[in-house]
């Protein structure tokens, strides 16, 4: 008998409780893709994903222990929902070890329908996860089932140690619960921290003086070495601990006591309900908040990691690039082997300097008025670094740009756009500014994509052109090969490539040498060094495999709070029928009381989420401008353009999700019977 309550009483609970079992399974179908990354023999052939596996795994960790805390949180919560029903069991002489083992039956066979559930989507999604990544890395991806036996062992284990520690705390606790405590226990509200008017204001008010005082120390940091992030985040724990514990009560003296406000409009129904559910779970509200917090927190930072890498991947113009030092290479090689394999179009062509350094101090002044601490030079860059009017219009051939009709007696400079301003006053203010005995032209400033963004490029971020008479009496810095391929190149054909060539290795820019006259340089020996686009790309495989990890953290976090919070709200819908029942017989319509309806859940789904758009916007604007200024000297953008499309691309991302959550319990909750 004991068999058949369980699963009766399981088929209802998964009626009642519906999106916290597909959030159950959703977990487990990311747990199992992202598991199955680790066993995947195309990750482990993709040596730039060496750091995958340790950061899924310390993800899984911090997974299990909030998914852990979900899973407690929505059994105990179903049980203090049900606690009648079980204090009849008890009157029914079922006892309390019965009623415990009854509990475990229940949720064992709820969490392997999930399990079962989420192994079958997380197949799918395993497969749109390999193709996202094989993608990044320019490899083509082949449909395939694919079950990784190791994968779902792997996942049962964390989600059994997730499921026994989740009941063990509800079986230890109906164990010695008396008949009148499970009877009155769906009653218990938490103890307000303040009920007074006054109290509530003061608590409200210093919550929010906290709040932006925290704020404030994010975004200024007056203090330093790391004490302002510090005392930040204390001021705005603070700010969420105040905040919830007294907008209850504080919003009960605000508004509950001006009926020209309360009963405008139809508030009163909505302002009752709305305070009066926040006040019994303002603890869970902070909580939820939190999460939200910490989903939209990771959420943005891996946009930004995508952001800067795609940024800097585009900023690098051409697909291939092959430098020499200090003398014409002969690239013959490499044209004909890029032609006939990857049917690319290439040109040849050098980098001169004219010996002034006219415009590199306009790009030291670039750096340095954007907040940036210029670099140590190498020793190309010591001067100002040109090319020939010919290479150049090449080059814009190269890359489908629109074609220039060029004066052969002007110079003109291609920049990166945040140098573009300086440039200009730099040609109108100073008379006689030439290069190699050229005038420069009055508009001839450019600043389309050209490769410049990175150092060993077409200048680092500028290039003079000149006439082609004047590089003849100019020093070769270094000569380049730059090819436009038909498609991507990834890891195997870059490798390839150096293999087939001679004397070929990739360009580490992390790794620099002393040169004769003590300025450092990239370049040793009598190497060819390969660079460009798609090597830039596969550099960054640890940049990516952060972003992985980031965004899975955050969908899982938003997941949790989103699911918790619509079934908060979708468990009082027999309080709302009665309460609808009765305005209708007060003479309210149907139309009115959907309406109410609406806006009460509307603001319940609003409440914790704006303190955690607010803290976590904070957080954001300070980690986006330090990776910025750690990973880019010349932005291809401003700073707050970057830092914008990285919001809007957040925003939008954790609105989807969120809206899913709010879309399905509005649909869900059950329309009131008429009368």
């Amino acid at each position: 008998m004991l068999r058949k309550l369980s699963l009766r009483n399981a088929k209802r609970q998964f009626s009642e409780y519906a999106l916290f079992f597909v959030t159950l399974a959703c977990a487990v179908a990311f747990m199992y893709a992202f598991n199955a990354l680790l066993f995947s023999d195309i990750v482990k052939a993709l040596p730039e994903m060496e750091i995958l596996p340790y950061l899924i795994i310390t993800a899984s960790a911090l997974i299990i222990l909030i998914m852990g805390w979900m899973i407690g949180y929505m059994i105990h919560y179903m049980l203090k929902r049900r606690s009648r029903e079980f204090g009849i069991y008890l009157m029914s002489g079922i006892p309390n070890r019965k009623l415990a083992t009854l509990l475990f039956y229940e949720n064992c066979l709820i969490g392997l329908i999930a399990f079962g559930l989420g192994l079958v989507f997380g197949m799918l999604f395993s497969q749109i996860l390999e193709a996202v990544l094989l993608n990044l890395f320019g490899l083509p991806y082949t449909l395939h089932f694919g079950f990784s036996v190791s994968a779902a062992g792997l996942t049962f284990l964390y989600f059994t140690v997730m499921m026994l520690s989740s009941i063990s705390r509800d079986r230890k606790w109906i164990r010695r619960v008396q008949l009148r405590e499970l009877l009155y226990y769906d009653r218990r509200n938490e103890k307000a921290v303040v009920s007074g008017g006054k109290a509530a204001c003061l608590l409200f008010g210093l919550s929010v003086l906290a709040g932006c005082g925290g704020c404030l120390f994010l975004a200024l940091q007056p203090i330093g070495d790391g004490y302002d992030v510090l005392c930040g985040t204390v001021l705005l724990l603070l700010f969420l601990f105040g905040f919830f514990k007294s907008v209850p009560a504080y919003l009960c003296a605000r508004f509950g006591n001006s009926p020209a406000w309360k009963y405008k409009k139809h508030r009163l129904v909505p302002l009752r309900g709305f305070i009066a559910k926040i006040n019994s779970t303002s603890t869970v509200m902070g909580v939820l908040s939190i999460l939200f917090m910490l989903a939209f927190t990771f959420l943005g930072i891996g946009s930004m990691i995508g952001l800067m890498v795609t940024k800097n991947v585009e900023s690098g113009a051409f697909d291939v690039m092959i430098l020499h030092s200090g003398e014409m290479g002969d690239f013959s090689r490499f044209d004909s082997l890029l032609r006939q394999e990857y049917a690319a179009d290439g040109h040849h062509y050098g980098i001169y300097t004219n010996g002034e350094t006219d415009f590199r101090i306009v790009r030291e002044q670039t750096v340095i008025e954007a907040g940036r601490e210029p670099s140590l030079l190498f020793a190309e860059f010591e001067y100002d670094t040109c090319m020939a009017q010919s290479d150049y219009l090449t080059l814009r051939e190269l890359l489908g740009y629109e074609h220039l009709e060029l004066e052969p007696s002007l110079c003109y400079v291609h920049c990166v756009p945040t140098m573009a301003e300086g440039v200009r006053t730099l040609i109108e203010g100073q008379s006689g500014l030439e290069c190699g005995g050229y005038a420069f032209a009055d508009d001839g400033v450019f600043t389309e994509v050209f490769g410049q963004v990175n150092e060993y490029g077409n200048g680092y971020g500028y290039i003079l052109v000149v006439p082609d008479s004047a590089v003849k009496e100019m020093k070769l810095v270094y000569s380049v090969y730059a090819a436009v391929t038909e498609k991507p190149l990834n890891t195997a054909e870059l490798e390839q490539l150096t293999s087939l060539c001679e004397n070929t290795v990739s360009l580490d820019r992390g790794i620099a040498k002393s040169n004769f006259d003590g300025a450092p340089t990239l370049f040793y020996g009598d190497w060819d060094f390969l660079s460009g686009k798609w090597m830039d790309k596969a550099g960054y495989g640890y940049l990516y495999a952060m972003l992985i990890c980031l965004i899975y953290l955050a969908l899982v976090l938003e997941m949790t709070g989103a699911a918790i919070l619509a079934t908060q709200v979708l468990g009082d819908w027999q309080e709302k029928q009665r309460q609808e029942r009765i305005l209708r017989q007060l003479g309210m319509d149907a139309r009115m009381m959907s309406g109410l309806r609406h806006r009460q859940l509307a603001q319940l789904f609003l409440f914790p989420l704006i303190p955690a758009l607010i803290i976590s916007g904070s957080f954001l604007l300070i980690c986006d401008q330090k990776m910025l200024f750690g990973f880019f000297e010349f932005p291809p953008a401003a700073d707050i353009v970057l830092i914008g499309q990285s919001f809007a691309v957040t925003l939008l991302l954790f609105s989807l999700l969120y809206g899913v959550y709010y879309a399905a319990a509005r649909i869900s909750f059950p329309l009131s019977p008429s009368g």
